[in-house]
């Protein structure tokens, strides 16, 4: 499977600070080109830098940044991709289509990946650069075993293994669109801007608002490898 469509890409450039909008843009750019958006979809393609910073001063609005902070971290992000994509019934804990999902391990993180992509047939936002990037997995290649097998308890048992991804980075400079990659060298690459690791910022130390609870934010995705999950 790979979701990526070279007409709904986009750089974040010259907007530096832009990778989780222009991440979000392109993702719902390639949700709307293979029509996998479902019930309440809304998005209508777009590559304007316009709505590129239309996205990022959303997602400040609705981030749990420090106000010191550029750029968004994982809720702004994936409040973005709800609330442009599917409206503000979407922002809701349990109505969300993306959520925010980190993982005690990469395997782990990988594996959720290519299951929910196969689910939902819409892509998937890394945190990259150790939380400090925007990046986009729109497909994977190598597949062997069933990325649906359960366990006897309901779990699943991720027994599937993968060859590796396809990979997406807004930021012109990083020369990575639909870069084929292999799942080891994701995980073990010297090039530090492609390289999945766990997340490292410290950065955002309010509660998300539109989940139950109370968390500082930054203590969900610290040491663990995060992701941006489509959920349905």
């Amino acid at each position: 499977m790979n979701l990526y469509v070279s007409t709904g890409f986009r750089y974040q450039d010259p907007n530096y600070t832009a990778c989780t909008a222009a991440s979000a843009q392109d993702m719902l750019n390639f949700v709307a080109l293979s029509r996998s958006g479902g019930a309440g979809f809304r998005w209508h393609l777009s590559r304007s830098g316009t709505t590129r910073d239309t996205l990022l001063r959303y997602e400040r609005a609705h981030d749990t940044l420090s106000g010191a902070s550029k750029g968004s971290d994982p809720h702004g992000w994936r409040n973005a991709l709800n609330y442009y994509g599917w409206g503000s019934g979407a922002l809701i804990a349990g109505h969300m289509v993306y959520d925010d999902i980190s993982f005690t391990s990469y395997g782990a993180a990988m594996h959720a990946a290519v299951r929910q992509m196969i689910l939902t047939h819409k892509p998937v936002g890394v945190l990259g650069w150790a939380g400090h990037h925007a990046q986009m997995i729109t497909g994977y290649f190598g597949l062997v075993g069933d990325p649906l097998a359960t366990l006897a308890d309901g779990t699943w048992a991720n027994t599937f293994s993968i060859g590796g991804f396809y990979v997406s980075d807004p930021l012109r400079s990083d020369s990575i669109v639909n870069k084929r990659v292999g799942y080891a060298a994701l995980a073990t690459t010297s090039n530090l801007h492609l390289r999945f690791r766990s997340f490292r910022q410290t950065d955002s130390p309010y509660d998300d608002g539109y989940t139950p609870g109370y968390r500082v934010s930054r203590t969900e995705w610290y040491g663990r490898f995060t992701l941006l999950l489509p959920l349905r």
